[in-house]
């Protein structure tokens, strides 16, 4: 038995270490794995929006990381790896009293799939002449939170008895996406959706946000009285719509 344990101990310890002239450390491969961990959940539509994710890390924002390769893959399945990249995690000469280290390039690959990461950082050696990405902007698609107290504004100053134009028209009105201080790009408008029954109205507001990951707002006036609240939830598991607003469903 003891002998088995010690070839299984031997084992892991050369796939730990089996990664050619490539370099690295347990430092290096500690944020390696805490990246790519970050980034993976939620999941990401594609190469540049993982990227992008990476580069919003406390890692990311720091001159020593940079993302060298970044490839959309093939894919059958939900199973399959569908991102592949590669980063770099630099560091200094760190020369102290008590020790010394020389500067280090250690760059790590990992893959990502549907359900976030399929294959865990491992140690590459770094492309030669590679370029850092810098992934263009994209506009905002999530609900801003200014859109909650706007849509109850909004409700309460509807007529008695409003046409569904007058509604959809007063939400373009009163609900603007902002624009990004930081990409100077307006955000996407959420779906819009609203149903009229007499003087009660019911108002969604659905956003995709990510590959997965959805938005909604709920919004309605029956009786005279206006209440508007968020569903925490994906579109598959509950409904997000007019319908539901206006009959007044709540997660919980």
């Amino acid at each position: 038995m003891m002998r088995i344990r010690l070839v299984v101990a031997a084992a892991v310890a050369l796939s730990l270490t089996a990664c050619g002239s490539a370099d690295g450390d347990a430092r290096t491969d500690r944020q390696a794995t805490t990246l790519a961990e970050a980034i993976s959940d939620p999941s990401q539509v594609d190469a540049a929006a993982y990227v992008r994710a990476a580069l919003a890390t406390n890692l990311g924002k720091s001159a020593a990381f940079s993302v060298l390769v970044a490839e959309d893959l093939a894919h059958k399945d939900v199973k399959d790896p569908a991102v592949r990249l590669v980063w770099r995690i630099h560091e200094d000469v760190s020369d102290t009293d008590w020790s010394r280290s020389s500067a280090l390039d250690a760059c790590y690959r990992a893959e990502f799939g549907y359900h976030g990461l399929t294959s865990a950082p491992e140690r590459v050696t770094c492309p030669e002449h590679a370029v850092p990405i810098t992934p263009p902007p994209v506009p905002r698609r999530d609900i801003p939170e200014t859109f909650a107290p706007a849509l109850e504004a909004l409700l309460g100053k509807l007529p008695p008895a409003p046409s569904e134009a007058e509604v959809r028209g007063a939400v373009a009105a009163g609900l603007v996406p902002p624009v990004d201080p930081e990409t100077r790009l307006a955000a996407v408008p959420p779906e819009v959706f609203v149903q009229v029954r007499g003087a009660d109205v019911g108002v969604a507001l659905y956003a995709h946000t990510g590959i997965k990951d959805t938005q909604c707002l709920m919004g309605r006036r029956a009786a005279g009285e206006v209440s508007v609240w968020s569903l925490g939830a994906r579109e598959q598991e509950f409904p997000c719509g007019a319908e539901a607003a206006l009959a007044g469903r709540r997660v919980g």
